[in-house]
């Protein structure tokens, strides 16, 4: 196995289980105990995890944003799925906001089957993917670098922000409570989502399932606010309720076929 490879299986697993030690890494990916330790370093100084003694843990917390990087390598396979059936509610002349998240910035590479589109994002790496389709035209707010996730953010992120108005939101989150509350590690995130759902028409939250019951420290708001929560699998007779309570749509690929 490529060392790529290991440190993304390495932050699949810290996903799920938020810590793990370097026998228990050894023994999942079949490798020496100095080759987990290397990765382990590697991936600290890239922002991934924060090593322990004898382990590693995921480099988050209830207030703590997680790198771009990070974020970018967890769940990649139910990202695609949601960026392709988010990428059907974009159609030509589109005015668009995208959020900083990653999982927004993967329906970025999709949107090549729409023409004369307008974007305002504050992700640096969503402008980034969308300045690839000469079909997009892209505005970046004013304000704040906050370098571990890569986004604008702040008064003038948010001033910025109110000059625009859009037919879609694309935003994503760290967590929905099991009452509905949609919710994120960064405040300054949050306030820079709600400001998008304000000025928008149609209004949708891409959340993969893992996300489901994990509550963050600041309140976006709640899952009412949104038209359509689109996730990469049916998250169950729990959940369904919650979501038909809010008025909101649940679509993701079982219920797309």
């Amino acid at each position: 196995m490529y060392a790529t490879q290991r440190q993304q299986e390495i932050l699949e697993y810290l996903n799920i289980k938020k810590a793990a030690s370097v026998a228990q890494l050894c023994v999942r990916l079949y490798a020496s105990p100095a080759t987990i330790r290397r990765d382990l370093a590697r991936m600290e100084q890239r922002g991934l995890l924060r090593r322990t003694h004898g382990g590693a843990v995921l480099a988050e917390g209830g207030s703590d944003e997680v790198s771009m990087f990070a974020r970018q390598a967890v769940n990649a396979r139910q990202k695609a799925e949601i960026a392709k059936l988010a990428a059907c509610f974009v159609k030509d002349s589109d005015n668009l906001f995208m959020d900083s998240s990653s999982t927004v910035c993967s329906v970025a590479a999709r949107l090549d089957h729409c023409r004369s589109l307008s974007v305002v994002t504050n992700g640096l790496h969503c402008a980034l993917a969308l300045s690839q389709n000469p079909q997009c035209e892209v505005f970046l707010p004013a304000g704040r670098l906050a370098t571990r996730s890569n986004s604008m953010t702040g008064p003038d992120t948010m001033e910025s922000l109110s000059r625009y108005c859009a037919d879609v939101a694309l935003v994503s989150c760290g967590g929905i409570s099991p009452d509905g509350d949609v919710t994120e590690p960064s405040a300054d995130q949050a306030r820079v989502k709600m400001q998008m759902l304000r000025q928008s028409r149609t209004k949708i939250l891409l959340c993969d399932f893992s996300k489901l019951g994990r509550i963050f420290f600041s309140r976006t708001c709640g899952i009412e606010q949104f038209d359509f929560c689109i996730t990469d699998r049916n998250p169950g007779p729990e959940w369904t309720p919650v979501f038909e309570r809010a008025g909101c749509e649940l679509v993701y690929p079982e219920a797309s076929i």
